[in-house]
């Protein structure tokens, strides 16, 4: 069992990072602004389930493993960003109507999409590889160890994720206009290719 001090450390410094504005978070908030609250939550799945990932390497000592992925890392950061731009494509071409949603998609590619971003994320896995060793001792974490790590990201994750994605849907709600939707619409789609191109270039 994590020691609740550490516990609390490496949570806190969790949930600054999650909270930092970085591809993913842009990712939710462009998903929230041309879709709705609703598209953001698989996104918000894929999230966690990418970062229970690289915690999971990362306490089973297989950060060397990870860090030796080299070119497959390259191909699954390439994915998410080409798929981030092609839906800001989308955003940007999409003929909306007043008060339906745009761009629908399944939850399906909105949790792979979210999940490949990062899975792509440098800092994703810069915190999991590297700062959380030096918060806590991974060679000590046992099973309820990894259990309390594991609920830290379910809990962190989404609550921090669906809250972008919900202040996001509310500033869309409040331009219901077809004229500020269109502009929305594009916003939310220059904002998505910018998120691509940052994990791209990262």
């Amino acid at each position: 069992m994590i020691s609740w001090h550490a516990f609390l450390v490496y949570c806190t410094a969790y949930a600054i990072v999650i909270a930092l504005p970085g591809p993913g978070v842009i990712a939710i908030v462009a998903r929230a602004l041309g879709s709705g609250f609703k598209s953001a939550v698989p996104a918000a799945v894929g999230t966690a389930l990418g970062d229970w990932t690289y915690m999971t390497l990362s306490v089973f000592g297989l950060a060397m493993l990870a860090q030796a992925m080299g070119g497959l890392f390259l191909i699954v950061k390439l994915l998410g960003a080409g798929y981030l731009i092609y839906l800001g494509w989308r955003y940007w071409t999409q003929d909306v109507a007043e008060l339906t949603e745009i761009v629908p998609e399944t939850a399906g590619r909105s949790f792979t999409a979210q999940l490949l971003v990062t899975l792509g994320n440098p800092k994703a896995m810069a915190f999991f590889l590297a700062a959380l060793p030096a918060v806590i001792d991974v060679g000590s974490v046992g099973a309820i160890g990894f259990l309390q790590l594991t609920l830290a990201t379910a809990v962190l994750i989404p609550s921090i994720m669906l809250t972008y994605a919900a202040l996001a849907a509310r500033v869309r709600k409040v331009l219901a206009s077809r004229k500020a939707r269109i502009r929305l619409n594009k916003g939310a789609g220059v904002i998505m290719v910018g998120a691509g191109i940052g994990v791209a270039a990262t």
